[in-house]
């Protein structure tokens, strides 16, 4: 077991990652450099935490005589840099999703936690604004940043972190007890650490505790965390209106009020959901007050429907796919919207045909890739919850979109097929059977159905093949009908 000085060794000189999508973005910036604004810069780094920390380690790094005062926010630093310079210095960066990819379900929660930051960075500045801070972006650094320790965790030592995360799930402790149980201290004394060892400016670090909670600054990235945190799990949780109550004397308004505030902003900051690529917390606002599902510990991953491993395979009810089937043609005449239609074909594959998991992929709007739009059966952290297949390549999926046709991917036909899979497409459907097929609508290829049992000693069957290429005729006829709505 390391100590926090050892952490602080090892760490000292450590080159942050970042998001791929980060590095994609100032690429088209660095096209154009001469143009671009440090403006136009930081609204790229602030969206990306680990960026966001690279820059701030940078420029606070340097020697004293060129820096007068410690600089808080990422705009500052670019003009301190000069624009050509910033693109200089951050021309070969890693990349965090290619450094987590070896590690099974690391990045999903990874992306997460980097989620919940830019979620909390969001209201955090809105309520300062609110305020009339006139550094409103300090304040979203500090909220960006308020979790850094359990960033830095997954991003360094994954399976130290998933351990943390499994112990309190399994024994119904808090994150800080499972930490000092694990790594010997909570991840808020490393985070000190190397905020310090790191030379983030003093505020910075200053918006890292918890202590001090009179000052509406801090008090506003303490809360802006909290109701980040707690949105993850809902919006009818118990902790949720505590949240409020202090949101709403913060801001000097009323409960009703801060409640939309609140809501606002968390629709807000989801309009950028696709650079993290995991459900953000305003997804769960149509929702009903009711149960939040609990998180399984490991007995229960093991019993349960060995969906994600080796099996509790679902028994097809062929009551419930004849009640789908001909509520679906009852209203093909386009009396059902798209998701309702979509909802129903769904339960008919899972409920219905008994398939463990099933995604529809939607073509994107380019043409060049299909990515999730409704997946059910995976669990939460499952790379099939990242659905996203690249059509600029040559592989099996492309080939499936050509025209309409069905696949059955089985011990049949998986020697001469498996080759035509990329390693990354592996990694996210698994290694075992499948069904896929296209849905084309007026002669133009829409998107795929992809479905599984997941896998193990749960076997595909011909019964199951031939149901599920009629659901998905069937969607294909309902999103035909939609089209000419």
């Amino acid at each position: 077991m390391k100590s926090i000085e050892e952490w602080r060794g090892d760490l000292k000189t450590w080159e942050t990652p970042v998001l791929r999508r980060t590095i994609t973005e100032l690429g088209k910036l660095a096209a154009k450099a001469e143009q671009v604004s440090a403006g136009q810069i930081a609204d790229i780094v602030l969206r990306d935490p680990l960026m966001t920390l690279k820059v701030l380690r940078l420029v606070n790094g340097m020697s004293r005589s060129r820096l007068s005062n410690e600089i808080t926010t990422i705009e500052h630093a670019v003009v301190m840099m000069g624009v050509v310079p910033f693109f200089n210095r951050h021309a070969d960066l890693a990349v965090i999703e290619d450094s987590l990819a070896p590690v099974a379900g690391a990045l999903p929660e990874l992306m997460r936690i980097l989620s919940r930051a830019h979620h909390a960075a969001w209201q955090a500045r809105d309520w300062a604004i609110l305020h009339a801070d006139m550094k409103s972006e300090e304040v979203y650094i500090g909220a960006l940043l308020y979790d850094l320790g359990e960033i830095v965790l997954w991003c360094r030592a994954p399976d130290l972190a998933s351990r943390i995360l499994k112990q309190s799930r399994r024994n119904k402790i808090g994150l800080v007890d499972a930490e000092k149980a694990i790594l010997g201290f909570d991840l808020r004394e490393l985070q000190f650490a190397l905020a310090e060892a790191w030379n983030l400016p003093e505020l910075m670090r200053s918006f890292m505790h918890t202590e001090g909670t009179s000052r509406p600054r801090m008090l506003g990235v303490i809360m802006a965390a909290s109701v980040a945190r707690h949105a993850e799990w809902g919006w009818y949780g118990a902790q949720l209106p505590a949240d409020y109550e202090v949101v709403a004397n913060m801001l000097h308004t009323s409960f009703d009020q801060a409640v939309f505030i609140v809501h606002s902003n968390a629709v807000a900051a989801a309009r950028q959901w696709e650079w993290y690529g995991v459900p953000p917390p305003a997804a769960w606002l149509p929702m009903l007050p009711g149960e939040w599902p609990a998180e399984p510990d490991d007995e229960e991953e093991r019993a349960e429907g060995k969906n994600e491993t080796t099996g509790a395979c679902l028994m097809p009810r062929t009551d419930v796919l004849q009640q789908i089937m001909a509520e679906i043609s009852a209203h093909l005449d386009g009396t059902l919207n798209l998701h309702d239609m979509m909802s129903l074909v769904l339960k008919g594959m899972h409920q219905g045909i008994g398939l463990n998991r099933v995604v529809f992929a939607l073509m994107t709007a380019d043409r060049r890739a299909l990515r999730a739009k409704y997946v059910v059966g995976a669990e939460a952290g499952s790379p099939l919850q990242q659905f996203n297949i690249d059509l600029g390549a040559p592989q099996l999926f492309c080939r499936l979109m050509e025209k309409v046709q069905s696949l059955w991917f089985s011990e049949q036909n998986r020697e001469v097929l498996e080759p035509m899979i990329p390693f990354a497409t592996q990694q996210m459907i698994g290694h075992g059977d499948f069904f896929a097929m296209s849905v084309f609508v007026h002669g133009k290829p829409v998107g795929l159905f992809y479905a599984d049992r997941k896998h193990g000693e749960c076997k595909l069957d011909e019964h199951s093949y031939q149901g599920f290429k009629a659901l998905c005729l069937r969607a294909a006829e309902g999103l035909g009908h939609l089209a000419r709505k």
